[in-house]
């Protein structure tokens, strides 16, 4: 902890310098107002009032957007999938901060800490659109992102919001409130939610085990002693517990974490034009085990587990002639533990899954944008990361083995410190075609560090089918992508069309030994790869109050080396969409669909592939009330059909024992949220 405090004392001393990130966006869901001025970077977002009222997290919340899939673990834990990239191929900020979570086997990615009702904006960037958020990111960015200042009372009164909500398969109740206080040079801000849902049930009737308990408390206190310059420190903590998942052969009875923020913004003038930096610390306490949650005959296990991140941002922008450059620096630690206990044995460790590892990453960025003419733009820009890697526990011996034992039985070789130089460049080109038609073109590089549990999971069960070993010498992943777009709005017709193709060198794979006394083990090895994939949306305008709108996306995703698909593609998927908006009432239906899939790794089935699936339709309704000018009713029913389905990423339900199924989707849901602002 003495040395996490360290490192964040160091970091904060990037507050004297600052930045400010100048990223061009994709998606952008704006909870205030969600319509955007066409372009080949972006696609027309769904407003909250036309989405899922109750998304279990942030994940949940990612797949109303074209492109974007989701893997169901449980009732909670959702991981978003965008250019069929997930996990550390995407990069996640909560408002400006990373959050890696506690689970190995990742019951809570980064997504499913964002308290969703406290954001004003979120906006994913698929591919490379900006070197500014750290290394990666090859698949895309996800911000969550608050502006307590775009919220506060003109008067410097009181504002806030409310809202309770409640559905009939599954949430139970979903309670927020978030209160802000402006004052002559400054503001507060207080939120709290507390939600509870229970198992729900599939199309079929059958239970899901997916039931959680989630609250979650924070306050944001700001500083403006001139309108150009923040001074911004939040601190919010989120506490989940007896969270049920039928993808794991364990559940969560407990997890807690905390994010600590520091925010400096100043507008100059000079040779320095604005000027941002932020720190942050992010804590998380996981617990998981196979008996308190679930009937156990067997050997009771518990994994308790830590992951801490720190780290910061600093960035300055300039003007050189007509020339915006943003440059800068980037820091994150993270440091993750994770230690097996024989609970049938008082407790005896068993096994350290993740033995001290940690990752230490600082990258500078430059990033520039040239006007062409008075419609046209170039962006273009490089970024050098350095990495440092390490297992400080590798050599402890734990359950009679050590993990660099365990190590070399796979691979032939234990844990060294790794340390890696990257280097990563974006060109983007984009060109007014007419007054009606904009298209863009861009070429990125972009380096991906192995992640901890890519580098050093250390899984060693009785049997070979039972480890999971990961591979401390593997190479970063450098992805070469290039992407193509176009988009027109002609009248009341609007689309958008991208299609995108990106070669991987050293693509980090998790695979299956084939050969020799270690057959079955799960790894982690280099092979070349190759994603292609395409998007298209549209909407038109059919009345002044009706208007109808579609999306689809499509991905493939290949192992070259092998001549393999890569396990977890999701398959072609997209919805239609129809809209009705007559001022106190508004209301619609939806389409979400999706094709089989029958592209996949039969290597990985019953680790990282499920099997073949089956396509799918499900309709949804959804309406709007409005009682008042601040106060309004939302009510609708998903799958309205009751149909029986299940996303082809999702997690395998073990709660079946041998049958072969994914976690299955809710079935018919009705649900009703009353929300006001005053």
């Amino acid at each position: 902890m003495q040395h996490t405090l360290a490192r964040l004392t160091l970091l904060s001393s990037l507050l004297i310098l600052s930045a400010v990130a100048n990223a061009e966006d994709t998606l952008v869901i704006d909870i205030k107002s969600t319509q955007k001025a066409p372009s080949p970077n972006e696609a027309a977002p769904l407003s909250a009032e036309r989405s899922a009222v109750l998304p279990a997290d942030g994940g949940d919340f990612l797949k109303q957007l074209n492109g974007v899939s989701a893997s169901r673990f449980g009732g909670r834990g959702l991981e978003p999938i965008i250019r069929g990239q997930s996990q550390t191929q995407l990069n996640v900020l909560l408002d400006g901060a990373y959050v890696h979570g506690g689970c190995p086997n990742r019951m809570d990615p980064p997504a499913s800490w964002a308290a969703l009702e406290t954001y004003e904006k979120v906006t994913v960037e698929k591919g490379v659109q900006t070197l500014q958020h750290g290394s990666g990111g090859s698949g895309g960015t996800v911000l969550f992102e608050r502006d307590t200042r775009s919220i506060l009372d003109p008067d410097g009164g009181w504002s806030g919001k409310a809202s309770a909500a409640t559905m009939s398969n599954g949430v139970t109740h979903d309670v927020s409130a978030d209160v802000t206080k402006a004052f002559t040079k400054g503001y507060a801000r207080v939120f709290t939610q507390d939600r509870e849902a229970s198992n729900y049930e599939d199309g079929d009737g059958n239970e899901v085990r997916s039931s959680y308990k989630h609250k979650q408390q924070g306050i944001v206190l700001g500083a403006t002693p001139t309108p150009d310059r923040l001074l911004e420190y939040s601190y919010e903590n989120n506490d989940f517990s007896d969270a049920l998942y039928p993808g794991a052969s364990m559940d969560s009875p407990e997890e807690s974490g905390s994010i600590q923020r520091l925010k400096y913004q100043d507008k100059l003038d000079g040779k320095i034009n604005s000027v941002e930096a932020e720190v942050y610390l992010s804590e998380i306490d996981h617990l998981m085990d196979n008996y308190s949650l679930r009937t156990q005959t067997g050997t009771k296990m518990a994994v308790p587990t830590t992951s801490d991140t720190t780290g910061g941002k600093l960035a300055l922008t300039s003007n050189l002639g007509k020339t915006d450059v943003t440059y800068g620096v980037n820091v994150q630690n993270r440091d993750r533990n994770a230690t097996m206990k024989n609970m049938s044995m008082g407790g005896t460790v068993t096994g350290l899954m993740w033995p001290g590892a940690t990752t230490d990453q600082t990258g500078v960025f430059a990033e520039a944008e040239t006007p062409l003419g008075t419609a046209d733009k170039l962006k273009y820009g490089v970024r050098v990361d350095q990495v440092k890697a390490a297992a400080s526990k590798a050599s402890t011996v734990a359950g009679g083995r050590t993990a660099n034992q365990n190590y070399t039985a796979i691979y032939g070789y234990g844990a060294t410190d790794k340390e890696e130089t990257h280097v990563g460049g974006l060109l983007r080109y984009e060109k007014s075609l007419n007054a009606t038609t904009t298209a863009f073109a861009g070429a990125s590089r972009s380096v991906r560090t192995a992640d901890e549990t890519e580098r050093f999971i250390n899984k060693w069960g009785a049997t070979a089918a039972d480890r999971w070993v990961g591979n401390p010498d593997i190479k970063p992943e450098k992805h070469n992508q290039l992407d193509l777009g176009l988009s027109q709005q002609r009248g009341n017709i609007r689309w958008t069309g991208t299609v995108f193709a990106d070669k991987v060198d050293d693509y980090i794979l998790r695979d299956k030994v084939t050969s020799g006394a270690q057959t079955g083990a799960q790894i982690y090895r280099n092979v070349d790869a190759e994603l292609l994939g395409a998007e298209w949306g549209a909407e038109t305008k059919l009345t002044q109050k009706l208007r109808l709108s579609g999306d689809v996306a499509y991905v493939k995703r290949t192992n070259t080396t092998d001549d393999r698909p890569i396990a977890q593609t999701p398959p072609v998927n997209g919805k239609l969409q129809l809209d009705y908006n007559g001022g106190k009432w508004s209301g619609g239906t939806r389409v979400r669909f999706a094709a089989g899939q029958d592209r996949i790794d039969t290597a990985m089935i019953d680790a990282t592939e499920v099997d073949d699936s089956a396509g799918y339709g499900v309709v949804d309704a959804y309406g709007r009330y409005s009682l008042n000018k601040s106060t309004k009713v939302r009510f609708g029913v998903d799958n309205l059909l009751d149909k029986t389905y299940s996303e082809h990423v999702s997690r395998r339900n073990l709660d079946l024992g041998g049958t072969i199924e994914r976690v299955n989707e809710a079935g018919r849901s009705a649900w009703l949220k009353l929300e006001t602002e005053f």
